[in-house]
């Protein structure tokens, strides 16, 4: 009966044994990751957080309108990594674990295949961007960067209370106090150079429930001011949309849009993707060009 007992306890003990080296397994087996799903390449707890809005451009706009675009069928990617984020349905979207540096988001769906870069993107760091798509050419219309409690925000100016002494930015009030710094380059500028559709870099804190400006820089992005207050933008024609005379296209990460009034030295016909142009005219609200003249640059 003894010897019966003996065999009996041998057998479970070995069962049990069996039972532990096959949980060791499965756990070592995760540990390694061969049975569990792999993160993207290049992402890191570590890596800047970058969220985001896009807006697209499906059919020609005008002045004070975009035409929607069905981003729900957008993937956007951060190029050379398996790091990657649908567009949800009301065009938001999030990517973590970004690497530090230069990154390019590559944004792709139904007639869109479109780039942008990011240049100085630091470990820790919370980016919010806003972006308009068309076609093959990609706008970033505003970029706010947080970090260790100071946040900068870039982009075009969409509005100025002169009164109250704020600009909006990206969709962002913010306060302008006199003793912000405002320049371009090293040349200073007063509050009256920040008018609508001027590019700008604004490192900000917080002033209790204020977004505060402690330095406005005017970025210079090529695009000239004349003395009778029109704006000239030159380089080549991207996202060309609708028929002469009123047509859209990009310049840079301008929007330029033309109409009956708008003079045509070389040809209305004469303007296609990938032409050198130089467009001249006034900034809508939205910071898109209203052409009153628009020529080839040779």
């Amino acid at each position: 009966m003894g010897v019966v007992m003996t065999k009996t306890k041998s057998r479970w003990l070995l069962f049990a044994i069996g039972i532990g080296a096959l949980a060791t397994s499965v756990a070592c087996g995760n540990a390694s990751g061969s049975l569990s799903p792999t993160g993207p390449s290049g992402s890191s707890t570590n890596g800047a957080v970058i969220t985001g809005h896009v807006r697209g451009v499906s059919t020609a706009i005008t002045a004070d309108s975009f035409a929607p675009l069905a981003v729900s069928m957008l993937h956007v990617t951060i190029s050379g990594t398996n790091i990657s984020s649908t567009v949800d349905g009301s065009g938001q979207f999030r990517l973590t674990g970004v690497p530090p540096g230069t990154v390019t988001l590559q944004f792709s769906g139904p007639g869109v295949s479109a780039s942008i870069t990011l240049s100085g993107v630091t470990a820790g760091e919370q980016i919010t961007i806003d972006v308009t798509l068309n076609g093959t050419s990609a706008r970033l219309d505003s970029e706010n960067r947080h970090k260790n409690g100071g946040r900068e925000i870039e982009g075009h100016i969409t509005a100025v209370d002169t009164s109250a002494r704020t600009i909006t930015v990206g969709g962002s009030v913010i306060a302008v106090p006199t003793t912000a710094r405002i320049h371009r380059g090293g040349t200073t500028m007063t509050f009256a150079n920040l008018t609508v559709g001027v590019d700008v870099e604004v490192e900000t804190m917080m002033n209790g429930t204020t977004l505060t400006a402690t330095d406005v820089s005017i970025e210079d992005d090529d695009d000239d001011d004349d003395r009778d207050g029109l704006t000239e933008v030159s380089g080549l024609v991207a996202g060309l949309t609708g028929q002469c005379p009123t047509i859209t296209f990009m310049v840079r990460d301008r929007t330029v849009t033309t109409g009956a009034n708008t003079k045509f030295e070389n040809g209305c016909d004469k303007i296609k993707n990938n032409v050198r142009v130089e467009a001249k005219g006034a900034l809508a609200p939205n910071g898109a060009l209203l052409a009153s003249s628009v020529e080839l640059d040779d």
